[in-house]
């Protein structure tokens, strides 16, 4: 497969979005690309708060191996989320607007375990199986 995403000469095409829903609004969503010829993903976040464009042009930048996830933060009154590209079984810092200086940990079936205790949770949505539709957060 590295070798497909290193000689694909990409023919992308819009693949669909994830949006993601708190009570009766839109918190953000997760527009996705797909290559027609090697099925590569690239995503992009849009957050309802703020509508700048990403200072970058085309694509986002991906990483060889990773999944495309939301990573949603809740500790019941606040709610945050990032678009992150990880990997199962890996560990990494983590730090937004509802929790600080957690270590999480990506497991087998797409979960996270996390390292500090505090009330709330964090919930990986992987944007693949999930194109096109809403999901509550």
């Amino acid at each position: 497969m590295s070798s497909q995403l290193t000689e694909c000469k990409h023919n992308v095409v819009y693949a669909g979005v994830i949006n993601l829903i708190r009570g009766f609004g839109i918190v953000g969503a997760v527009d996705a690309w797909t290559c027609t010829l090697c099925s590569e993903l690239w995503c992009d976040e849009k957050r309802m708060e703020h509508q700048e464009l990403p200072p970058e042009v085309g694509l986002p930048p991906r990483t060889q191996g990773a999944d495309w996830v939301a990573l949603v933060c809740d500790d019941g009154s606040k709610l945050d989320w990032n678009l992150l590209q990880l990997k199962k079984g890996q560990t990494f810092q983590h730090a937004c607007k509802v929790f600080t200086n957690c270590n999480l940990n990506v497991t087998d079936e797409w979960t996270l375990e996390c390292d500090t205790k505090h009330p709330g949770f964090h919930r990986l949505i992987r944007v693949r199986p999930n194109l096109n539709k809403s999901i509550y957060v």
